[in-house]
């Protein structure tokens, strides 16, 4: 009797990009360091405010923002051609990680969001509520991503290092300054990193006492270990005061909706 016989298929639209972009970071040297940070005033804040709530991920989008913002090497990339030059970009733009299903299969895709520092918690909040609602056909990023896969693997490959490798604009633009990952049910910690994006936030799940640990790579040819630990030590600050602020702002102002209403 004949044993059974597994089933070949074709690689999907999804995990070709994701093969694609795993290509694209081996020439990286990805660091990584993770940090406890304890957010109890945010998390009173937002558990406050009356529904809908911004989301944690764009409470951390917005506040890294602005972190970023006021630390320039934040916003830098390294390009070795045609020679080793550092390019800093002159605003943030977060390359966002969604999850979406796509011809039952639960694919990732990527967006951009330009200038979030500038923008308040709930457009962020909107922002990023849409990504996840709106049809995937409506997203350019995500259109732009489903189009490209069916290239042959050359072609795709070179578009990949045509916005990487010869302009900072073009890879900030489509590629983003920095990534952000977080929001899961369950805790994140990566062992490897597959973006193309040196520098990526990841987050997980909170402590009873109000603290998470948070993880950032980062490319090692940009910065060094001191400057992230720095980072999100002002990580933490701008949560818990900044942000509070704009979450405290942003109940009084509802209050103040509901009595003239009332």
């Amino acid at each position: 009797m004949s044993s059974p016989r597994g089933t070949y298929r074709m690689v999907s639209a999804p995990r070709r990009w994701i093969g694609d972009l795993v290509a694209l970071s081996r020439s990286i040297p990805i660091a990584a360091l993770e940090h406890r940070l304890r957010l109890t005033p945010v998390i009173v804040a937002r558990e406050a405010l009356p529904q809908p709530r911004p989301s944690w991920v764009a409470l951390f989008l917005k506040a890294f923002s602005l972190v970023a913002r006021r630390r320039a090497c934040l916003r830098h990339a390294y390009f070795n051609f045609p020679w080793p030059h550092i390019y800093e970009h002159p605003f943030n733009v977060a390359a966002i990680t969604v999850e979406r299903d796509w011809k039952d299969e639960q694919a990732i895709f990527f967006a951009m969001l330009s200038k979030p520092e500038t923008m308040g918690l709930m457009d962020v909040h909107e922002f990023l509520r849409r990504l996840k609602t709106d049809p995937i056909e409506s997203v350019p990023t995500f259109t732009l991503l489903l189009r490209s896969c069916y290239l042959p693997l050359p072609f795709r490959r070179l578009l990949w290092r045509y916005y990487y490798s010869l302009s900072g604009p073009r890879r900030a633009n489509r590629m983003g300054t920095f990534a952000i990952n977080g929001g899961s049910r369950f805790p994140i910690r990566p062992v490897t990193t597959t973006g193309a994006i040196g520098l990526t936030l990841y987050f997980g799940l909170f402590d009873d006492d109000g603290s998470t640990d948070v993880c950032l790579t980062f490319d090692h040819r940009v910065m060094d270990g001191g400057e992230v630990v720095r980072t999100l030590d002002e990580l933490e600050s701008v949560l818990n005061t900044d942000i509070v602020i704009e979450l405290n702002a942003l109940a009084a102002a509802r209050t103040e909706a509901a009595t003239a209403i009332g």
